[in-house]
């Protein structure tokens, strides 16, 4: 922040009178607004990657060149981590259309005349964005190429159909995604212009995106959404966070805004925009031309695309993550996809005879999402009048975290606490299970106590939404709290919710187990520390002090300093050491005393009688986690300065199932990584050995041993260990181990966690965070222990 003040006061060459940081959003940059005393604003930004940063300037400035509503760049500072723009202020089309989108798509006369504004200068960035634009300078990849439409097609595949049991033919349903995917990625047929005569005149290089090739360039926005467009005071839309652009088809970005589903459009005002866009459009590419049936045909296949993109992305966050709120989008996503099949006819037969079936178990003819327009509306944007609908949101927590904050602003509702209802947590069968389990739920019930509870909550709540929906309020909040938020509040907060969506069909739910949403964390030192002999030679390397505590305990101390309350400990060589200590550790008469009033839990994930690798060591700690949570991972031999939060935050930010935390140090095994920063291989330098792929312009980056998985991560590690194409594993000293071929069926495989990684990225995203500062020190010698002792 001081350097970026600095930059400030050497720019403008006076002092700010007010700093005020920005609320963040999805990416690591911060934001900040510098006032003056005359009143004059800027925006100031840190950002985490030299190339995002790059690309960002290099697009707005090019683009201002161009005369287009970006916010001009000031000033940059010299390492390219900072930089002074101007301030579009803090109005965003996402806020000026909320009265619409909160009356279920009833959008206005005003509000439909942003959307036609802000849609008419879309196609100006798109074409005359593109022209002499360089695209090597794009972050983190020039091109829209078919792994970016692999990785989403996966994503779908794993996250959301195999989620629903659907039955389906891999094979088949792989050859078309691959002509899917070709199709996506190929510039369309251009139908030559005629003169006024008749004959055909020579067109100008094609402007539509797609291959690479002279003129086939067009640019594409790739996170066109009403936040990132701001409004000026008449109304008029400028345009931010377009760093990660490339080049791309024109209709990805058309799809990606018309189809996003908070926005609920109704179909004819799709039809609008889409006239709106191609009428712009066609006024820019005089000389050149694209048959409105051609066009409409490419803006089908990428809505079809970008609708498999959002019910992967509701598939993790639903079934996985098991928030509510994604769960509750996936009606209208199928309901837009059905409308689609229905529309268009697509050359893929096996794909859509899946994704028909799909529709057809998920959403009965009888249960169909009601469609807005009716024959009482005007027809292009309804035009209804009346209340935007009631939004119920009910949350459980743990009071030791604090009570949930009320995000409309309407200060909270209702807080119930379940502490005075007899508690499962308190009995070792329950602990490790949450209130969504049919064994937590039938101790609740059959004790009845938490059954008695609700009734009386039922009446309040059910007073409070029919007076609500009497009076036209749009949002009501009951909060549910006990001892750890796992039991009593999640069993409480599920089944308000159930009753209210069956009891008021009209209300939207919102429900969010907050607790669970916490990570867990896993600590690999079930070792055998063979590097750090003759110490291990009588205990385990996880007890190996550095200074005056173990590895363990330091390990442990980083996870708790970042709020992570449950962990799991996997345990082989001198396990019954490791217990001893744990159980010391957690005693409050102990003679560690770490654990002492902390209020966690640490539990064992005992392998004492097979070492597993860490593959295999992950699939058997399944068993400790609840189902739901991310889980950190994190090698009890790893000492460094890890941004743990940081890490948490991209992994809650990205749609991948694993996120490692890699740097630019040296080392002699490198993991590779395409320009998105997915895994595409490994490498040994030292012996040039590669493993997946090493594409053109992909970057090496040395593992740290600490990552995040989300839970949807599981039924991968279990098919790889039902039939892995294992390597012989290696020991710590880099001999070659014999492992155990596992069994069909056997999950407790013998696999390390990079093998699989490996076999993994080709079905779904595995990303990398890079931590340029990243200092680690692996204490996996007496040399190594003996640097960090002194």
């Amino acid at each position: 922040m001081q350097e970026l003040k600095e930059l400030y006061i050497s720019t403008f060459n006076k002092q700010p009178k007010t700093v005020e940081q920005l609320k963040g959003a999805g990416s690591n940059r911060q934001y900040y607004r510098f006032c003056d005393a005359d009143g004059n604003s800027v925006i100031g930004a840190v950002g985490t990657s030299v190339e995002e940063n790059e690309a960002f300037i290099y697009l707005s400035r090019h683009f201002t060149e161009k005369k287009l509503p970006v916010p001009e760049v000031y000033a940059v500072s010299n390492d390219k981590l900072r930089y002074l723009q101007q301030d579009l202020g803090s109005r965003s089309l996402f806020d000026a259309i909320a009265d619409g989108r909160e009356k279920g798509g009833n959008y206005s006369e005003e509000e439909i005349a942003l959307l036609e504004n802000t849609i008419r200068q879309l196609p100006r960035i798109q074409v005359l964005g593109a022209e002499g634009l360089d695209w090597n300078v794009c972050y983190p990849q020039p091109s829209f190429d078919k792994q970016n439409v692999f990785f989403d097609l996966n994503y779908f595949k794993y996250c959301f159909l195999k989620a629903t049991g659907i039955d389906f033919n891999e094979v088949k349903l792989e050859a078309d995604f691959q002509a899917f995917a070709e199709d996506l990625t190929q510039r369309p047929p251009l139908t030559p212009p005629q003169g006024e005569d008749g004959t055909i005149r020579m067109a100008t290089p094609p402007l539509w995106g797609g291959r690479e090739g002279p003129g086939s360039s067009t640019f594409m926005y790739r996170d066109f959404q009403a936040r990132n467009i701001m409004l000026d005071g008449k109304g008029n839309p400028l345009f931010i966070d377009f760093q990660g652009g490339r080049r791309g088809p024109l209709c990805y970005d058309l799809a990606s805004f018309l189809w996003q589903a908070s926005a609920r459009y109704p179909q004819s005002l799709r039809e609008h925009l889409i006239d709106v866009y191609f009428e712009e459009l066609q006024s820019l590419c005089q000389g050149q031309s694209q048959s409105r049936e051609a066009f409409d045909k490419q803006l089908s296949s990428m809505v079809l695309f970008r609708l498999l993109q959002v019910l992967g992305a509701y598939g993790f966050r639903g079934y996985f993550e098991r928030k509510q709120h994604f769960i509750d989008s996936i009606p209208p996503a199928l309901e837009n996809l059905k409308e689609l099949l229905a529309k268009h006819e697509f050359p893929y037969a096996y794909m859509i005879s899946v994704l028909n079936k799909l529709i057809e178990k998920l959403q009965p003819a009888s249960e169909t999402v009601e469609t807005i327009e009716t024959s009482e509306t005007p027809p292009l944007w309804g035009g209804r009048e009346g209340a935007a609908p009631l939004t119920v949101r009910i949350f459980s927590f743990s009071y030791k975290k604090g009570i949930p904050q009320d995000p409309s602003g309407n200060g909270g509702g209702y807080v119930f606490d379940c502490r005075s209802t007899h508690n499962p947590g308190r009995y070792e069968p329950y602990k490790k299970i949450t209130g969504l389990d049919p064994r937590v739920i039938k101790f609740l019930e059959d004790d009845g106590e938490i059954v008695t509870f609700l009734q009386s909550v039922y009446k309040l709540a059910d007073f409070h939404i029919e007076r609500y929906l009497q009076r036209g309020f749009t949002s009501l909040m009951f909060s549910f709290g006990c001892t750890g938020g796992q039991h009593r509040s999640v069993y409480s907060a599920q089944h308000l919710a159930d009753r209210i969506r069956k009891k008021y069909p009209q209300v939207k739910v919102e429900l969010c187990h907050r607790e669970q949403e916490r990570p867990h964390a896993l600590i690999f030192a079930a070792g055998l520390g063979t590097r750090l002999k003759p110490l291990t030679d009588t205990m385990p390397k996880a007890l190996v002090r550095v200074g005056e505590k173990t590895l363990l305990e330091r390990t442990i101390d980083t996870l708790k300093a970042v709020g992570i309350d449950h962990m799991t400990v996997n345990v082989h060589h001198f396990s019954d050491q490791i217990k001893a200590f744990l159980a010391d550790y957690l005693s409050p008469c102990g003679g560690v005393g770490g654990g002492q009033g902390w209020g966690g839990s640490i539990r064992i994930s005992d392998e004492t009688d097979k070492l597993l690798d860490t593959g295999g060591g992950l699939l058997k700690a399944r068993e400790q986690f609840n189902g739901v949570a991310p889980i950190l991972i994190h090698n009890v031999d790893i000492i460094s300065n890890a941004n743990l939060e940081r890490l948490m935050a991209e992994s809650k930010s990205n749609d991948a199932v694993a996120t490692l935390l890699v740097s630019r140090r040296e080392t002699s095994r490198y993991l590779i990584f395409d320009r998105d920063n997915n895994l595409v291989g490994w490498k040994n330098i030292k012996t040039g050995e590669v493993k997946g792929s090493e594409p053109a312009g992909s970057q090496m980056f040395a593992f740290s041993g600490i990552h995040i998985v989300k839970q949807s991560i599981f039924p991968l590690l279990e098919e790889y260990a039902q039939s892995p194409p294992l390597t012989p594993p290696q020991g710590e000293d880099e001999t070659i181990r014999t492992a155990n071929t596992p069994l069909v069926g056997e999950m407790e495989a013998v696999f390390g966690i990079t093998d699989f990684y490996l076999w993994a990225c080709q079905r779904a995203k595995i990303q990398c965070l890079v931590q340029d500062d990243l200092q680690l020190t692996d204490v996996g010698k007496l040399d190594t222990l003996a640097q960090l002792n002194s």
